[in-house]
């Protein structure tokens, strides 16, 4: 499982930061702008450091007119000495270091510690457990088991991941996952977690999916979406056969947050995905996109409402929104 700041220098991350600070107080300076983008331009790492002090920025809570706007074309001129900093940039600074920081390395860390079998972006990968039941992960994707005595216990700690069950019905298979817990003793079925949901899809035979608001189940062609903030469930039936379909480079969502769509869209794309702007927060998609073609997929995702994807490198991605 790839972290965030996994294979870039603190040098690069702290020049990432200095951008940030630069572009915050001279955000309609083109020479600035200009400045970034040939920086970006310059090496992969940058786009992945730029992608994680964003980020972090956004979580100190001082967000603003950095990630509001795309920077321009790529073009290399000089640069404007650095202005001293005010005791308040300073103070943010240390801040946005410890942001950085915790968000490329606590998240790596956790998952290496924890999971036994993980993948990186981009990466499909089958595993076998010892119980005969076959696990799929996607791209981003780490599960921890627990297979021993009389339990059958997976944590899907991240991502996603389809599950091809053994039958022991003296065993049942449960898999726990933020907010959500699904009890099978033999069946096939597709688990999905993002920031804001949890989806449960079974392609055959039947699950239990115990959640906050109570337990439900779910046979062939039976999904439901968990919003984690909220509680709120939807249910809505699929074609069996569509379960899953991100094994065969297809991602199919019927009525689900935009939002969600595009973390699931990271997980197949190498570099980073950045999101600016609003507008979208309370949409709802139906459709069917592309993963072999991470840009596409966003394109043809947030186009029809007015949003925009800019390859700033084959690395990064930015999708605008008004």
């Amino acid at each position: 499982m790839s972290g965030p700041g996994e294979g870039i220098p603190d040098s690069i991350l702290e020049q990432a930061a200095d951008w940030l600070f630069r572009l915050h107080a001279e955000p309609d300076d083109p020479e600035t702008r200009n400045g970034l983008d040939a920086w970006i331009a310059a090496d992969p790492r940058h786009a992945r450091a730029w992608a994680v002090a964003g980020r972090a920025w956004a979580g100190t809570g001082a967000i603003g007119p950095v990630l509001t706007a795309e920077p321009a074309a790529p073009l290399v001129v000089p640069l404007r000495p650095r202005v001293a900093r005010s005791r308040r940039w300073r103070v943010a600074g240390m801040a946005l270091a410890a942001g950085i920081a915790a968000l490329a390395l606590m998240p790596f860390v956790q998952i290496r510690l924890t999971a036994d079998h993980w993948t990186g972006a981009a990466e499909l990968r089958e595993v076998t457990l010892a119980d005969g039941s076959r696990v799929v992960l996607a791209g981003d994707s780490a599960i921890d088991s627990r297979l021993d005595g009389d339990r059958r216990t997976v944590s899907l700690l991240e991502g996603e991941a389809f599950f091809r069950v053994a039958h022991d019905r003296a065993r049942p298979f449960v898999v726990r996952v933020p907010g959500a817990t699904i009890t099978v003793t033999g069946t096939a079925f597709d688990v999905d977690v993002t920031g804001n949901t949890v989806a449960v899809a079974v392609a055959e035979g039947s699950v239990s999916v115990a959640h906050a608001a109570g337990e439900e189940s779910l046979t062939p062609g039976g999904s439901l979406l968990i919003d984690r903030g909220t509680g709120t469930v939807h249910r809505r039936a699929i074609d069996p056969a569509d379960v899953a379909a991100w094994r065969g480079g297809r991602l199919v969502v019927a009525d689900r947050p935009l939002e969600s769509v595009i973390d699931t869209i990271r997980r197949n794309h190498s570099g980073a995905i950045l999101v600016t702007g609003g507008g979208l927060d309370d949409r709802r998609v139906t459709g069917v996109y592309d993963l072999t073609d991470p840009a596409r997929a966003l394109r043809a995702l947030v186009g029809p409402y007015g949003g925009t994807v800019r390859a700033v490198t084959p690395w990064l991605l930015v999708v605008s929104t008004s």
